[in-house]
């Protein structure tokens, strides 16, 4: 009997221990190269700047606010400049991630062990995205000097928007990675939904101003339902009143998470079978 209990306790901390081995190499590896790393801030004090001086030609409108609420262009630029950086993370971490195993030759290595590739999944996406949300926090303090208020912040909404964001645009990072393990190459799929979220996602315009059959293609996109509900989180909307959201968002990643872990794990299954996972 305590055999059997050692043993999971054993597993547990083995798994914890792989997914911080990931995160501290992916650490390393970011702060290795450090004029890149800085750069990323400096980007996005450049992006507060020209979404400061846009506001300042466009005047606030209730299109710009939620909760009924009459919001600057300014603040509905910050959410959106901050919060599609988590899915252009997800687009490109788990794809680079599979692209630089191939080319360093470690992919083949790292799949030959006993490792999960959902816990390798989650391990890889671990540090970008504790870096993402530490950007986001800055984009945030920084348009706070530029006037952005966040008085009426709903700070639960935000939470649960934050992780629903990740959970939902993960698995097309996911698909990406399959599609780079296949393919060798990310292919169009990152440019596609990068683009299409920039023109229908409701980053620089609210879906309602777009043409309705365009409206139908921004409302099929995660990120526009994600943008949403920060945006309310920002006026004080509650999860309450931002379920339709919430249901979508929670549909959405219970459709694709499982499914983006099946195909990746076929296309690895695949490349183990024909000898090509190390092959770039």
């Amino acid at each position: 009997m305590l055999y059997s209990g050692v043993r999971p306790m054993s597993a547990t901390a083995g798994m914890f221990s792989k997914i911080g081995a990931i995160f501290v190499r992916d650490a390393r590896c970011a702060l290795a190269y450090p004029a890149y790393f800085h750069s990323q801030w400096v980007s996005i004090a450049i992006e507060v700047t020209i979404a400061y001086y846009l506001s300042m030609i466009v005047a606030p409108s209730q299109a710009f606010g939620a909760n009924g609420a009459v919001g600057s262009y300014f603040t509905y630029l910050v959410v959106s400049f901050a919060f599609v950086t988590f899915q252009n993370n997800a687009m490109l971490t788990f794809a680079e991630s599979v692209r630089e195993g191939q080319t360093t030759g470690t992919l083949e290595a790292v799949l030959a062990t006993p490792t999960s590739l959902s816990l390798l999944v989650l391990g890889t996406g671990l540090w970008s995205f504790s870096l993402t949300l530490t950007r986001v926090v800055f984009y945030f303090l920084l348009a706070m000097l530029f006037g952005l208020r966040l008085h009426d912040m709903n700070w639960l909404t935000a939470a649960v928007f934050i992780v629903l964001t990740i959970a939902a645009v993960s698995p097309i990072g996911v698909l990406a990675a399959a599609a780079t393990m296949a393919f060798k190459k990310t292919g169009p799929l990152a440019f596609a939904v990068n683009s299409a979220t920039t023109l229908f996602g409701g980053v620089y315009l609210p879906l309602a101003k777009l043409p309705l059959g365009l409206q139908i293609v921004g409302a099929l996109l995660p990120i526009s339902h994600a943008l949403t509900g920060v945006r309310g989180a920002v006026y004080g909307a509650t999860l309450w009143d931002l379920r339709i959201e919430i249901a979508w968002m929670l549909g959405l990643t219970a459709v694709l998470l499982p499914s983006s872990l099946y195909i990746f794990a076929r296309t690895v299954h695949r490349g183990r079978r024909d000898g090509t996972l190390g092959q770039y």
